[in-house]
C-alpha cells in the first residue's frame, strides 16, 4: 500500500505536487498548533481540578475544626454546671451539719474545717453579733459584706448559729479552678486523627502585649502550661500568630488563621490550619489546628493522577488526529471529573460516619435533619426525632477505663442498630449521646419505638473484667412541628423530653409533641 501510495504521488505534476506538500505542511502546522494549545489547556485544567479538590479538603477540614472547638465549649458548659452543682450541694450540707449539731464550739468549727475535703473548695467567715470575724477558714477572710462587694463570689450560703453568722463562700475562681482541672483530663485523652489536639490559653489582657496570655492547657507542651505569651512571639517563619488570634479574637470572637508549630510527639515542624474561639466567661481561647501536609497530600495525589491522565490523552492525540483529538478532550475530562469524585468520596464517608461505633456522625446528622425539616416544611409529614444518652455512662468510664466506655458504646449502637428498620437511622452525637431520625413513624406509635430501643440497649450485656454490666438510657423524643423555624427547635424540644425522662429515672422516654 506504501508503494501505491508512493507511486501515486510521483506521477502527480509539479503544481499538485507543490500543492500537496503545501497542505500536508499546513495540515501539520494547524495539528501541532492545535495539539499544543490543547496540552496546555489540558493540564491548566488538571491543575484547576487538582487545586478545586484541595480548596474543598481544606473546607471541609474547617468544618471539622470549628464543629470539634464548638463541641468542646459544649462540654465545658456541661462540666461548669455539673461542678457548680457539686459544691453547691456540698455547701447545703455543712449548713445541715450546723444545723444538726448547734452545741459546736469555734474550736470545733477549727477542727471541721481543717480537714482538706471541707477547706479545699469554699471558704467560710463566722461572725459574731457586732460583725467582727471570730473564725475563717482560711485564716484571714475579710467580713463577709466586702468578700461580696469584691464580686469574686460564685454563689453562697449563710446560716444564724446562735449568736454567730456563718458565711460559706464559692469562689468564682474555685469553679474555675475545677472546670480547668477536668477539663484538662479530658483534652488529654482526646488527640484526635491526622496530630490534631485542642489547646486552651487565658487572655489576661485584650490589649495584646508581653504577658497578655497564659497557656493553660497543652498536650503537645505539657511542661509550657503556665508560661505568659507576647504578641510580638514569632513563629519559625517570622509571623506574629498570637497577635493575628487576638485581634480575630478581638473583633469576632473566633478567628482563622495559620502559622508553624512543632508537630506532636516529635521535633518536626509544619505548617497549621488553626481555628480559635473565645469561651467570654473565663477568658480562654480553645483552638485547634491540622497540619497543611496532611491536606497537601490529598492535592498531590489529585495533581499526579491528572499528569497521569494527561500523558494517556497527549498519546492519543498525536496518534489519532484532530478527531480523536476532540474525543480524548471529551473522554479526559469525563475521567477527570471520575477522578475527582473518587478523590473525595472516602474523605465525605469518613466524615459521614464515626470511626469508633458506625453510627452516622453528628455532621452527617445535621446535613440529614437540615433535608428531612426542609422536606417537611413543604411536604408535612411525619418524622420523628429521638435524642437519646446513656445512663451512668461516666460511671462506667470511671470503673473499667475509657476503652471499656468504647466497647459499651460500641455493643449499644449495634443493638440498636438491630431493633431499627433498615431505613432508620442512628448518629452519634457526641460522647455516649445518639439521635435517631425515623420515617413514617406517628404520635402514635412512637411509643412502640421507644420501648424497643429502651430494650434494646437494656438487653445489651457487656462483660467488662469480672463483671457483667448492663446498660439503660433515657429517651426525648418529638416530632417537628409547623411553627418549628429550623430542625433546631425539634432538637431542643427533644432534649427538653430527654431531661424529663433523665429526672424521672434511668431507662425511660418521654415524648414531647
Amino acid at each position: 500500500m506504501f508503494k501505491r501510495i508512493l507511486q501515486r504521488y510521483r506521477e502527480l505534476d509539479q503544481v499538485r505536487k507543490r500543492y500537496l506538500g503545501f497542505g500536508a505542511t499546513l495540515f501539520l502546522v494547524f495539528a501541532i498548533i492545535v495539539s499544543g494549545i490543547f496540552m496546555e489547556r489540558i493540564y491548566s485544567l488538571g491543575e484547576t481540578y487538582a487545586e478545586y479538590t484541595r480548596n474543598e479538603i481544606i473546607n471541609i477540614k474547617k468544618d471539622f475544626l470549628k464543629d470539634t472547638v464548638a463541641n468542646t465549649i459544649q462540654a465545658v458548659d456541661k462540666i461548669r454546671s455539673r461542678q457548680e452543682g457539686i459544691l453547691a450541694s456540698k455547701l447545703d450540707r455543712i449548713i445541715g451539719y450546723f444545723e444538726a449539731y448547734p452545741e459546736l464550739g469555734l474550736e470545733e468549727f477549727d477542727t471541721y474545717f481543717s480537714q482538706p475535703d471541707n477547706s479545699n473548695l469554699l471558704d467560710i467567715v463566722i461572725e459574731d453579733a457586732s460583725g467582727n470575724v471570730v473564725f475563717s477558714s482560711p485564716e484571714g477572710l475579710p467580713p463577709s459584706e466586702r468578700i461580696r462587694e469584691e464580686e469574686i463570689v460564685e454563689f453562697s450560703r449563710e446560716h444564724q448559729y446562735g449568736q454567730y453568722r456563718i458565711s460559706l463562700f464559692v469562689l468564682r475562681e474555685t469553679v474555675k479552678g475545677q472546670i480547668e482541672q477536668e477539663l484538662r483530663e479530658k483534652i488529654y485523652r482526646e488527640i484526635y486523627f491526622q496530630e490534631a489536639y485542642i489547646w486552651v490559653n487565658e487572655v489576661l489582657d485584650y490589649n495584646g502585649g508581653e504577658g497578655y496570655a497564659r497557656r493553660l492547657i497543652h498536650p503537645n507542651l505539657k511542661d509550657t502550661e503556665g508560661i505568659y505569651l507576647s504578641t510580638s512571639m514569632e513563629d519559625v517563619e517570622g509571623n506574629l500568630p498570637y497577635l493575628e488570634e487576638l485581634e480575630g479574637i478581638n473583633k469576632d470572637g473566633e478567628v482563622y488563621f495559620t502559622y508553624n508549630f512543632k508537630k506532636y510527639e516529635n521535633d518536626e515542624t509544619g505548617e497549621k490550619l488553626t481555628y480559635a474561639r473565645l469561651y467570654e466567661d473565663y477568658d480562654w481561647i480553645l483552638a485547634m489546628g491540622i497540619y497543611y501536609d496532611t491536606i497537601d497530600a490529598y492535592y498531590e495525589s489529585a495533581r499526579e493522577a491528572s499528569e497521569r491522565e494527561v500523558r494517556a490523552s497527549m498519546a492519543v492525540l498525536l496518534g489519532s488526529g484532530l478527531v480523536i483529538l476532540i474525543i480524548g478532550m471529551g473522554w479526559f475530562l469525563i475521567l477527570e471529573e471520575r477522578y475527582f469524585r473518587m478523590s473525595n468520596r472516602n474523605l465525605k464517608e469518613e466524615l459521614a460516619s464515626d470511626e469508633l461505633t458506625s453510627a452516622k456522625s453528628r455532621r452527617a446528622g445535621m446535613q440529614k435533619l437540615k433535608e428531612k425539616f426542609n422536606r417537611f416544611s413543604t411536604r408535612g409529614g411525619d418524622c420523628a426525632l429521638l435524642l437519646m444518652d446513656l445512663d451512668d455512662f461516666k460511671h462506667i468510664n470511671d470503673s473499667y477505663g475509657h476503652d471499656a466506655g468504647d466497647r459499651v458504646l460500641v455493643e449499644v449502637v449495634n443493638s440498636i442498630k438491630e431493633s431499627l428498620r433498615e431505613s432508620d437511622t442512628i448518629y452519634r452525637w457526641g460522647g455516649e449521646e445518639f439521635v435517631i431520625l425515623l420515617d413514617g413513624i406517628n404520635p402514635e406509635t412512637i411509643q412502640t419505638v421507644i420501648s424497643k430501643v429502651l430494650a434494646a440497649v437494656k438487653n445489651t450485656e457487656v462483660s467488662l473484667g469480672d463483671n457483667k454490666v448492663n446498660i439503660t438510657t433515657s429517651i426525648g423524643a418529638t416530632f417537628f412541628r409547623k411553627d418549628d423555624k429550623s430542625f433546631e427547635d425539634g432538637l431542643k424540644r427533644a432534649d427538653q423530653a430527654l431531661y424529663e425522662s433523665k429526672k424521672k429515672g434511668k431507662g425511660t422516654g418521654t415524648v414531647r409533641l
